[in-house]
């Protein structure tokens, strides 16, 4: 087995990706190549044997100099993998031709192994031949099959039945299917019982009279860039939604009971009789070669529509308008088939000023004769540079009236506010009183008293000055009272001071919007808030009074406590010229 050691990079102490469970690190491992994954063998013995449980398998050749490498390295994958656990899914991207034995090997393995999904994209140089058993599984639900890109290299696939039971999504893509030998009919899709969803892009189907696509479950069917040299044969009695591009298809029978229908293409297509009753979405977009139509085209188109007479929502490009417009005289013989219609979409063509040309009256009857009530849709014409300025200063005087409006919605919240505004002023009262009443009781720290009490001092005797002790440890129990009562109201007031910056802010920031508009928008505007505007300053005018007011609060309570502090100073000179 070939290992990149060059790539490897040895565990760090700290490994907190190993200590993730199995589970996670086989999802992990399951989004790169198969090779890197093996190499993580080398990282510790807790990694040496995690690859080989890994339930999907990716290998691509682009990885390996060579094909028989890479051969030998899936090989080595299948023999030393954990055989008791299943492989979910298989991804298989190589070059060279299909009739690989890998591809074989793979095949079987994947299949005896309950597989679920399988992706094969191969680059072939020259015809080649699939294996037969890469076309039966009983597990396998979703599978893609494909050559690289624009490479349409013939391929053979079996002509049998491919069988798989459990299938329900079939995706075929840049494929020629074709044979020496001419056959009547071709069937790949009658043993896919369960397929709901089946998309064909880009093949080619040569050798075949009719091309059968029997499925008696499918709801979705896609055929995108194909070329049908045979008939398409389709039976799908639970057909939903078709979609139809750009596909040479002579001859295509419908079930009745599809809902939605879209095709694109350079002419109509040839629908069968009464088959179409549940029609709820069509869509066609008919490109003709050159500005020039043909009565043949418009009666082609006409035949076609008229085939669709159960749509209720019709989507037309304007050269099918255009078309059948130029030969009127064709509605005479062909009167409206839309009785069921509810919006006709008449779509732009990239060819011409579509909106420049006026839709005839028999067209217009053709359509809503029998559909009074429905809704048509015309092409507009583009914007004139007048009109693209007109809409971007609308577009800019929106955009200003809702910044505006937000700005005042979140005004309108700062003004709300989280903490009630009466419960704040019941609050801040509440504290002044407090403080009111410890002023009541502190006794007037004048500077003439500290003097007096000095000299006092001097002259008294000790038991003098234990009296005064007391007198000052009742002082500074007020003074801590007091303190609390002021930190109470200043927390208040910070509270205010915030709302205050905040509302200013908000205030000033909507005037320049004001400003930025015009007169008249700007007059509209103040009007519309007026009396909000109006609240507003109110409400920053109460709250800056109320700062004003609790700050003659701090500065007296600052002035008594340098008193205090002074009367303090003193009291401890005193002590000291004592002693």
């Amino acid at each position: 087995m070939d290992f990149d050691h060059d790539n490897v990079r040895l565990a760090v102490e700290e490994d907190r990706l190993s200590s993730l469970p199995d589970e996670l690190i086989h999802k992990i491992l399951s989004s790169f190549d198969t090779k890197f994954a093996v190499q993580t063998c080398l990282l510790s013995p807790r990694w040496k044997l995690l690859w080989t449980s890994i339930p999907s398998l990716n290998f691509s050749s682009g990885q390996f100099p060579t094909l028989p490498k890479f051969s030998k390295f899936i090989t080595n994958v299948l023999s030393h993998r954990n055989h008791q656990i299943e492989v979910s899914s298989v991804n298989l991207d190589f070059h060279g031709a299909a009739s690989q034995v890998f591809v074989k090997k793979i095949a079987n393995y994947a299949f005896s192994h309950n597989i679920q999904q399988l992706t094969v994209s191969c680059w072939p140089k020259k015809h080649y031949q699939f294996p037969p058993s890469l076309f039966t599984s009983h597990s396998l639900k979703h599978f893609t099959i494909s050559n690289g890109p624009f490479n349409f290299s013939p391929s053979i696939t079996p002509k049998t039945p491919w069988d798989f039971p459990s299938l329900t999504s079939l995706h075929i893509s840049h494929i020629t299917l074709c044979d020496n030998h001419t056959q009547n009919s071709l069937d790949l899709f009658s043993k896919c019982v369960n397929l709901t969803n089946l998309t064909i892009e880009h093949l080619m189907v040569k050798n075949v009279g009719v091309f059968d696509i029997i499925t008696p479950r499918l709801s979705n069917l896609t055929l995108y860039y194909g070329k049908f040299e045979p008939v398409i044969n389709l039976i799908a009695p639970q057909l939903k939604n078709l979609t139809i591009t750009n596909c040479s298809i002579d001859y295509l029978n419908v079930p009745p009971q599809l809902s939605s229908f879209y095709y694109r293409d350079h002419h109509p297509m040839k629908l069968s009789e009464n088959r179409y009753y549940s029609l709820n979405k069509v869509s066609i977009c008919l490109y003709y070669n050159g500005s020039r139509y043909e009565e043949g085209d418009a009666h082609e188109a006409i035949n076609m529509l008229q085939k669709l007479h159960s749509a209720r929502y019709l989507t037309l490009n304007w050269d099918i308008i255009e078309c059948i417009s130029s030969f009127s005289d064709l509605f005479s013989h062909h009167p409206s088939p839309f009785s069921n219609l509810v919006h006709l979409t008449i779509g732009p063509s990239g060819r011409k000023k579509t909106y420049q040309v006026k839709i005839s009256d028999e067209t217009r009857n053709f359509f809503l004769e029998n559909s009074p009530n429905a809704i048509m849709e015309l092409p507009e014409a583009p914007p004139t540079k007048a009109m693209k300025q007109k809409e971007a200063r609308a577009k800019k005087k929106a955009q200003q009236a809702a910044e505006i409006e937000a700005h005042m919605e979140e005004l309108k919240i700062l003004i709300d506010g989280e903490y009630p505004i009466v419960e704040r002023q019941l609050a801040k009262e509440k504290a002044n009183t407090a403080f009111k009443n410890l002023l009541a009781e502190l006794p007037t720290l004048s500077l003439l008293k500290i003097k007096t009490s000095l000299e006092k001092m001097k002259m008294q005797v000790d038991q003098e000055k234990v009296v005064v002790d007391q007198g000052d440890s009742e002082t500074e129990r007020l003074m801590a009272e007091l303190k609390i009562c002021v930190e109470e109201v200043r927390v208040l007031v910070k509270e205010e001071k915030e709302e205050a910056m905040a509302i200013l802010v908000k205030e000033a920031l909507i005037r320049s919007l004001l400003e930025n508009l015009g007169k008249r928008e700007r007059t509209q505007v103040e009007a519309r808030y007026s009396r909000q505007l109006e609240e507003t300053k109110a409400h920053s005018g109460r709250l800056l009074s109320e700062i004003v007011a609790s700050e003659a609060i701090f500065a007296f309570e600052k002035l008594v406590s340098d008193t205090f502090l002074k009367y303090e100073d003193v009291s401890g000179i005193e002590k000291r010229v004592d002693r």
